[in-house]
């Protein structure tokens, strides 16, 4: 009986201790309240953490807009919207960063953790997490024991014997376990890629269909336009001619303009503006210029074509409209009277 007891808190011994100990790719995190949980992730890796309960909210702080190109972590949970899964999927986009997030699961329990950019070998690939409150206490090493055996006395061939194969089997349950976590992960991640994948490939898609989608839907109310009072300008032998009607669509106004060089000299100019004159009163008007050269310089014989947009809400019936061409220090190079 002294043998097998023995045997029992040996093989305990070494099932719980290589999982417990191990923190390379695979690791187990024992979080509470006041705890921060550390995950290592790496640029062309995807890191799991697994939670006890379900997944119900999550907050990055340097999350990755795929609209705006900006942000470092992609952060994905497992399950939908109606049905949760447990898992959280982290991938940074960049090779160096650092943030937090906190995650919330069903359980109301609020996770903290940093998040830190490694190298490839250093990086998680899968973290467990354990509620630290629900974890069994550790044994106190100082309390004494009630049997007073002495384990040197029951040492013997036989004991040796079953002591190797108990370290053997422990270890062989350690791998295995291993081993099919980490056949999981590399499901969970391979999906997780995929949809990341997918996302990304739609997303210009979608951004088309939406602009098609809005475009069709002025068509249907019908396309409004306006006329303009002068549409031809010149000064320093540079020609300034606006369409003759300007289009309005959803709640923009789009006025297409070109200028034609036609001297010997280049010709240059600062910025071109919209201004509302009411009486004695006059402002400038909010405008977004686009035009088919980067730079405001026109070569001899040369031309460009360009759009101002503007809010046509800004302009009552009776103001007048004037677009103006300046220089340097603002100096009036030319003007075109849009609306008397």
């Amino acid at each position: 009986m002294k043998v097998v007891a023995s045997l029992t808190i040996l093989f305990v011994w070494f099932s719980i201790t290589p999982v417990a100990i191990a923190q390379g790719p695979v690791a187990t995190i024992a979080l509470g309240s006041d705890r921060i949980g550390e995950i290592k992730t790496a640029q062309g890796i995807t890191t799991m953490i697994r939670f006890p309960e379900a997944v119900q909210e999550i907050i990055c702080g340097d999350l990755y807009d795929a609209g705006t190109g900006k942000g470092t972590f992609v952060v994905q949970r497992s399950g939908t919207n109606e049905r949760p899964g447990n898992e959280v999927f982290i991938k940074p986009v960049s090779t160096k960063g650092a943030s937090n997030m906190f995650v919330k699961t069903d359980a109301k329990h609020t996770y903290s953790f940093d998040l830190t950019i490694v190298a490839t070998n250093l990086a998680h690939r899968m973290v467990n997490i354990t509620d630290m409150a629900a974890a069994p206490p550790s044994p106190n090493p100082t309390t004494p024991t009630t049997d007073s055996r002495n384990p040197e006395t029951e040492k013997g061939p036989d004991f040796e014997r079953l002591k190797a194969d108990a370290e053997q089997q422990a270890r062989q349950k350690a791998a295995e376990i291993i081993r099919s976590a980490q056949q999981q992960a590399d499901r969970k991640i391979a999906e997780a890629d995929a949809r990341i994948a997918e996302a990304e490939r739609q997303a210009p898609q979608k951004a088309d269909q939406e602009i098609e989608k809005r475009f069709m839907q002025a068509l249907m109310l019908g396309l409004r336009e306006t006329k303009v009072s002068n549409t031809r300008a010149t000064a320093k032998k540079v020609v300034i001619t606006l369409d003759q009607r300007m289009l309005l669509f959803d709640d923009k106004a789009y006025l297409r303009y070109t200028m034609q060089n036609t001297g010997d000299q280049d010709f240059t100019f600062a910025a071109m503006s919209l201004e509302v004159t009411d009486g004695k009163e006059v402002k400038a008007l909010t405008a977004i210029v686009n035009q088919s050269k980067p730079d405001n310089l026109l070569a001899p014989g040369e031309s460009l074509t360009g759009v101002i947009v503007f809010d046509p809400k800004e302009v009552a019936a009776k103001q007048r409209l004037t677009l103006f061409v300046r220089g340097e220090d603002s100096v009036e190079i030319a003007k075109v009277t849009i609306q008397q």
